[in-house]
């Protein structure tokens, strides 16, 4: 939809030679003061400037009246006759004289007028323009020259921030005005209010004219990457791609933006805008879609009029050279004389052109060249041939392909960054990456932007806050089911709790050992005679069970409101993440009186100053045993924290743990994720293509949710679609799962046996899916990222659809197997199967746009994930499907009770009370 015209003249319609004044007042929104008056009326201009005349046409139903009125007469006999009877052979030949006459005239005179046809495609305006005409002016002589001026968004390091007001200000203040020549400026979608809302006050207290189109919030966000284009899915991670040189990849990652750079930069979309307005003004006959950092000299303005006023009548385009400017002050020392013109030029079009700037090529892809090549003004560019195969290609040659003239110069104020104005091959290369960066900067911050109007880092990522909370309400109210599973999880909770006080006891801190041990001497001797708290578990395993007993002794608290639970974890964190000794005293929690030297002669100041009544459950500080980092990073890699990360948030929100020491696991957090995405390992793992790389998409979202990295979280958000065309097929089928377990079967030695296949196949498939499915829950609860559940790949694969796949397939085997196979099976994919259910619903009932390939076999999806998923067990029947190592082959067994004592089966502690179907 084009754009409404803000500002506009009534004297722009004039055939008189008129210069728009900056001093000129020109309203704003005026519609014409004679609605009857269109621009489709035929106008003749009879030479004076005073006298007018107007043709018009009107409908109406009255009678014409005769140019003569009969007049009767009386007979001498007393009769009545008409007097046009007595001279009707006079009157037929005084007609026909008068007709050769009025022949003759019309015949040789016709030289001295000028007929105006009007086109509906070149001078009709929209109606959303409201274009103003003049209803004093008869004829309508195309004479005029429209000079437009884009302005669109600063792009750094491209630009530096505020170029655009700074060169839109030298440019009011210093540019001529040119004879015959109407300015316009051109808002070619602002992003930031407050600048367009400065741009227009600037334009507005010039007296100039503008047109404003605007960036709609709404319309950008229906946009969406180019993700399926490239020659092999997964495209990001493959092995071309890695070998491609960093300007090539850049490129890469800048075609994914495509749509969005279209919408949001509107680079020839803006072009496009002026040239349509230009052919809707009347009087308009060379139009200047020009760049908004252009300025023209007089000398260079003069030598292009006159060149259009030479060459205007057989040539339709004019190619305007261009120059870089290092400073635009060179502009004002009177020497306006024809510099050296390299750069990209700026292109006229006579009104009647009918060639226009391709949509299809993006700011920063050959934007300007695509139609200069087609014009036959680039020929020696080969601009045909595309650099990769998934860019849109350029146009044939145009068929006015010749039929333009290099003409006078433009010039191309100072970006901000002398490095890439001058004319050196090195600063056009200069440009052309930091024209890469910039775009895909400026669109990442647009997206971050819109995302953090919504997000929050301490909003839970995994486990669902409305969920949790009807469990509770459920709890409260004596539900059977719910309390049985809470009491389970209690008494869990206990054992955990029991175990966890064992272990930590020598790093317990109260208010009587730390006043024991005040001297530095003294803690030097108690941290070296202190048992380390890993010495009963490998640190290499320490992770996973860590994540787990924190998350259940959380929940424990969440469900019972029993606050021991919630100190335990919170001790748990304390020590194994921040070396801090463990809080035991329940004064320590409640009277947050603590002070860094334990003088109790300062306790009388504890109920004074801001942070009375206490803030915290416990003192802001509490002493650290060691400085050194126990974690290992390299566990980090193999277990999902995503559930320890909530947990994290849940205690914070529960006053267990304090600000400081939240913040203080942000940061540690940053650096595992540091760590994760610039590591040759984690570089090595993203490149995966079963279950290990999607583990690792969902370990860098999680982070970067928690430690408030929004950028990063889009990033991977979006990102991540492109392996669900590497991973599944369209049936659901897992081809690089199915392939990457058979090879860990045949790296053992030993003969395939088929009993071992099906589970080990059952096993790894459902890993993936597992780790797909808490991927999809996290991103549909963060809201600020396009749903991945129904996402349709190249080949139509989907995560819904290879979900019920894989539950169908494995529901009509459950018959044929044995007692213990059969518990094997439900237990893995009871989980998975309500998980699902709980995808299903939230896409169900967000109304998520679903590709209209898919649509039909998506809704069988989830109609018979609602009537089946009873099959796999109740919601509320995990604990009683247990299976022992013994039920099944001895080395699959290992391989899964290694996998589940690290928390590696994709499955949080207690899902049941998290996740609703």
């Amino acid at each position: 939809m084009l754009p409404p015209f803000i500002k506009h003249g009534g004297r722009s319609s004039s055939s008189t030679n008129t210069t728009v004044s900056p001093t000129d007042y020109i309203p704003k929104h005026r519609k014409p003061s004679q609605p009857h008056l269109t621009t489709d009326m035929l106008s003749l201009d009879l030479g004076s400037t005073t006298t007018t005349t107007t043709t018009t046409t009107t409908n109406t139903t009255s009678k014409s009246k005769p140019f003569y009125k009969e007049k009767k007469y009386t007979n001498l006999s007393g009769t009545t006759s008409s007097r046009r009877s007595l001279y009707h052979p006079r009157s037929k030949w005084l007609k026909l004289f008068l007709i050769v006459v009025g022949l003759l005239f019309i015949f040789g005179y016709i030289p001295f007028f000028r007929f105006l046809k009007s086109s509906p495609d070149l001078t009709k305006p929209p109606a959303s323009w409201h274009i103003q005409t003049d209803p004093t002016v008869s004829i309508i002589e195309r004479d005029q020259i429209i000079l437009y001026r884009i302005i669109g968004n600063d792009l750094p390091p491209r630009h530096k921030e505020g170029q655009t007001l700074s060169n839109l200000q030298f440019i009011l203040d210093h540019e001529p005005s040119f004879p015959n020549t109407q300015k316009i400026f051109l808002l070619n979608r602002i992003i930031d209010p407050v600048n367009e809302a400065t741009i227009i006050r600037l334009l507005d207290s010039y007296h100039m004219q503008y047109i404003r189109v605007p960036f709609d919030q709404q319309e950008y966000e229906q946009l969406d990457f180019q993700l399926e284009k490239f020659p092999d899915p997964d495209f990001l991670h493959s092995d071309d791609y890695r070998r491609f040189s960093k300007v090539s990849k850049l490129r890469a990652l800048d075609y994914t933006y495509h749509v969005k750079n279209l919408y949001a930069m509107n680079n020839n979309g803006g072009r496009n805008t002026a040239i349509q307005h230009g052919r809707s003004l009347p009087n308009a006959k060379w139009i200047m879609p020009f760049d908004g950092n252009c300025y023209l000299s007089h000398n260079g303005f003069e030598e292009i009029r006159s060149q259009l006023d030479k060459f205007g009548k057989d040539t339709k385009y004019f190619v305007v050279p261009m120059t870089r400017l290092l400073n635009n002050s060179v502009l004002l020392n009177n020497l306006d004389e024809r510099p050296k013109t390299p750069e990209e030029p700026q292109i006229i079009f006579r009104y009647d052109a009918t060639e226009e700037y391709n949509l299809n090529m993006r700011y920063g892809r050959r934007s300007k060249l695509e139609l200069l090549w087609c014009l036959g003004a680039l020929e020696n560019r080969r601009l045909n041939r595309p650099t990769v195969p998934w860019e849109p290609t350029e146009r044939p040659y145009s068929k006015d392909k010749g039929n333009f003239k290099n003409i006078g110069w433009v010039f191309r104020l100072f970006s901000g960054n002398p490095s890439q104005e001058e004319n050196k091959k090195e600063a056009s290369s200069i440009r052309a990456f930091n024209r890469l960066m910039a775009i895909q900067s400026s669109l990442d911050s647009l997206d971050e932007s819109i995302a953090r109007k919504t997000f929050h880092h301490d909003k839970l990522f995994l486990y669902n806050d409305q969920s949790m909370n009807q469990v509770r309400y459920d709890y409260w109210t004596k539900n059977p089911e719910v309390r049985v599973a809470i009491e389970k999880l209690e008494s869990k909770a206990e054992s955990i709790l029991i175990e966890s006080q064992r272990r930590l006891a020598p790093t317990m801190s109260s208010s009587t050992t730390t006043a024991a041990t005040s001297s530095e001497e003294q803690e030097e001797k108690e941290r070296n005679t202190l048992p380390h708290p890993f010495d009963t578990v490998p640190e290499k395993d320490e992770l996973g069970p860590l994540s787990q007993n924190v998350t259940i002794l959380t929940l424990a608290n969440y469900f019972t409101g029993n606050e021991k639970f919630g100190r335990g974890a919170a001790n748990l964190i304390r020590v194994h993440f921040l070396n801090e000794y463990a809080v035991e005293d329940e004064d320590e929690y409640n009277s947050a009186r603590r002070i860094p030297d334990d003088s109790h002669l300062l306790d009388f100041l504890s109920d004074q100053g801001y942070y009375f009544p206490s803030l915290s459950r416990i003192s802001h500080v509490v002493p650290k045993y060691s400085n050194n980092r126990i974690l290992n990073t390299s566990d980090l890699t193999k277990t999902d924290i995503s559930s320890l990360l909530d947990c994290i948030r849940a205690l914070r929100h529960m006053q267990a743990l304090t600000h400081k020491e939240y913040i203080d696991l942000q940061a540690i957090t940053a650096e595992f994720l540091e760590y994760l995405v610039t590591s040759p390992t984690g570089i090595h793992l993203a490149q995966m293509t079963d279950h290990r790389g999607v583990l690792y998409d969902l370990q860098v979202i999680a982070m970067a949710a928690f430690t408030d990295d929004v950028r990063l979280f889009l990033r991977v958000a979006n990102r991540c679609r492109m392996r669900i065309g590497k991973q599944f097929r369209e049936d659901g089928s897992q081809p690089f799962e199915e392939s990457s377990t058979r090879g860990r079967l045949l790296s053992s030695g030993a003969d395939i046996d088929p009993n071992m296949e099906w589970r080990a196949l059952l096993h790894y498939e459902t890993l993936n899916l597992q780790y797909w499915t808490l991927l999809t829950r996290g991103i549909q609860n963060a809201g600020i990222a396009k749903d991945i559940w129904h996402y349709k790949a190249a080949n139509n694969a989907q995560i819904s659809h290879s979900v019920v796949a894989h539950l169908k397939k494995y529901l009509n085997a459950l018959p044929k197997l044995t007692a213990g196979d059969a518990a094997f099976v439900k237990s893995r994919l009871q989980p998975l199967a309500y998980m699902a259910q709980a995808a299903f619903s939230h896409s169900h009932y967000a109304n998520t746009t679903v590709d209209e390939h898919v649509k039909s076999v998506t809704e069988a999806d989830r109609l018979w994930m609602v009537k089946h998923v009873s099959d796999f067990g109740e919601r509320w029947d995990l604990f009683e499907q247990h299976f022992e190592p013994t039920d099944i082959d001895q080395d699959i067994a290992k391989l899964m009770y290694d996998d589940e004592v690290k928390g590696r089966l994709g499955i949080p502690p207690f899902w049941m009370l998290s996740s609703s179907p």
